[in-house]
């Protein structure tokens, strides 16, 4: 019933003929059903027919409806859940794996297509001990991981945060010994052992648009971002989770199972011109979102001028968070003007529009639960 008043109203909101409605909600309804009906973030209830319905009710002419409609239908990127684990399952056999292998080729000098003959050899086995992968969000799905790589990868190597405690690095540091100690033993008397230390560092997180919370510069020859302080904590021998790592070789590789290309284009550069005191860094990105998915003018310019009406815009939104970006929200975090929605939240590179949250006076076709709360 609740399905059939929403198509009711939709059919109303834009003027539809019976004909125009009945192909236009076969298809609505086999995108809800597919994946937009799954956003983790719509209140009890709500589904995405119904969160249509008052979206599109927001806008003042058929014109404005219209462009609004055509933009749902034409350029609306949505990433499921089922999409988020496929990338979190590739991210090993993709992206570690085969640094992995070429580590160890290049040790036991055998070609690197070798790939059976090496992964069963003794030093990649000492290697993949020795690699540590840490979540540097909630998004980072550690534990997805881990059930995906469970013939490769211990519970003891993974972590699901950064900030490791002093109890959680010593568990870490103690159940590293044991396994080195007992892969050192399985080795020829004249093979070389293993540091109980470890020598890969793996940052996994789930989506980038800008890249600037990551890593930026502050405009007074330092550093800020999530990857500036891990670094620091990688490089400090009296932080837990630097008492871990190899005194030097040390290579950390952040994994990021989505990433716009403006998130990419600003850590390319970023990352050496920062160092890593220990060792290297580098970036990986499993899924690429395409050069065209940034809404653009002229193409675009029916959704865009609607972000910019300051009829459908909430000046509240406009934050420190948003100060940091260097842009108005109105076109996503740092100017990002995306059309992307993931299952789980709707990110801010994306326009506002699309997830102006429940306490704003615009209506979101997806709203965002923001990590940061307002009080008072």
């Amino acid at each position: 019933m609740r399905r059939d008043l929403a198509e009711r109203l939709l059919a109303n909101i834009m003027d539809w003929s019976d004909g125009e409605k009945a192909a236009e909600c076969a298809a609505l309804e086999a995108f809800a059903k597919y994946k937009y009906d799954e956003y983790q973030q719509y209140a009890p209830g709500l589904r995405f027919l119904e969160s249509l319905a008052l979206w599109l009710r927001q806008f003042n002419t058929q014109s404005e409806r219209r462009a609004a409609y055509d933009f749902v239908r034409r350029r609306l990127v949505f990433v499921s859940e089922a999409e988020v684990n496929h990338l979190v399952e590739l991210a090993f056999p993709t992206i570690l794996r085969p640094q992995l292998v070429e580590r160890t080729a290049a040790e036991i000098r055998i070609p690197a297509h070798r790939v059976h003959t090496i992964t069963k050899s003794l030093p990649y086995e000492k290697h993949l001990r020795r690699t540590l992968v840490l979540g540097l969000s909630d998004g980072a799905r550690t534990d997805r991981f881990r059930r995906a790589n469970w013939r490769e990868i211990t519970n003891e190597q993974i972590w699901h945060a950064y900030d490791i405690s002093s109890a959680k690095a010593q568990n870490l540091k103690e159940e590293l010994e044991k396994d080195i100690a007992k892969l050192n033993a399985k080795g020829a008397g004249d093979e070389p052992k293993a540091d109980p230390l470890f020598e890969t560092v793996v940052l996994l997180d789930d989506f980038t648009a800008s890249g600037t919370s990551f890593l930026r510069e502050n405009g007074e020859g330092g550093w800020k971002g999530k990857i500036d302080k891990i670094l620091n904590m990688l490089d400090d021998d009296q932080n837990g989770l630097g008492a871990l790592m190899c005194p030097t070789g040390v290579k950390v590789v952040v994994v990021l199972y989505i990433a716009a290309p403006q998130a990419i284009q600003h850590l390319v550069p970023l990352l050496p011109k920062r160092g890593f005191a220990r060792g290297d860094i580098e970036l990986h990105v499993v899924h690429r979102l395409g050069d065209d998915q940034k809404l653009t003018s002229p193409r675009d310019d029916g959704i865009l001028g609607l972000a910019g009406d300051d009829a459908y815009w909430d000046a509240d939104a406009d934050d420190e968070h948003a100060r940091i970006g260097g842009k108005s929200f109105r076109y996503g975090y740092a100017d990002c003007a995306l059309p992307v929605v993931l299952s789980h939240n709707a990110p801010n590179n994306s326009i506002f529009l699309l997830w102006a949250e429940e306490s704003s006076s615009v209506h979101g076709l997806f709203p965002r639960v923001s990590r940061h709360r307002t009080f008072g």
